[in-house]
């Protein structure tokens, strides 16, 4: 994550590219970068790669996307994240090497903590048959707390009644 922290804001593309005409370059042509999420005040959220992007408000994508091989909810995931109060101005992931199904990860662990790509993306949850879930993939860490919190409350009053 990177924070231009003289400003009280976040920093749109253009204004990063106004103020540091090389940075969004640089750090995207980078060998270990895979893609990057930015805001323009023009088009929205956008995840850029080294040949193309992925906009992320309309769907459109320019050139190769450069989510590809990130997994199926990449997109809702980035746009997510892109609504957090704290969001960087710049959001960097690393890239996916499908052949070994690994992330570069910037520190020293197995997967990439926050990053995606490979089977750390496919989390799971084990949990008892008769637990009501949603049909639809679950994005974020505050729906499983959510589903967590429903069946508990059903555990509960289902306790009540047996009694």
């Amino acid at each position: 994550m990177i924070y231009l922290t003289q400003w009280h804001h976040r920093l749109t593309y253009e204004e990063i590219n106004e103020m540091f005409p090389q940075l969004i370059s640089e750090i995207v042509n980078n060998e270990y970068i895979g893609f990057i999420l930015v805001r323009s005040s023009q088009k929205g959220d956008m995840a850029i790669g080294k040949n193309g992007i992925y906009y992320l408000d309309s769907g459109e994508i320019e050139g190769q996307n450069p989510l590809e091989g990130f997994g199926d909810n990449i997109a809702k995931h980035l746009k997510r994240n892109s609504t957090f109060k704290y969001t960087p101005d710049i959001l960097v992931n690393s890239f996916y090497d499908a052949e070994n199904d690994e992330v570069c990860a910037f520190e020293e662990l197995i997967g990439s903590h926050g990053g995606v790509g490979g089977s750390q993306s496919e989390p799971f949850i084990l949990y008892p048959s008769d637990w009501i879930v949603p049909d639809e993939e679950i994005v974020g860490a505050e729906n499983i707390y959510k589903l967590l919190k429903t069946n508990l409350e059903n555990i509960k009053e289902s306790s009540k009644i047996d009694k």
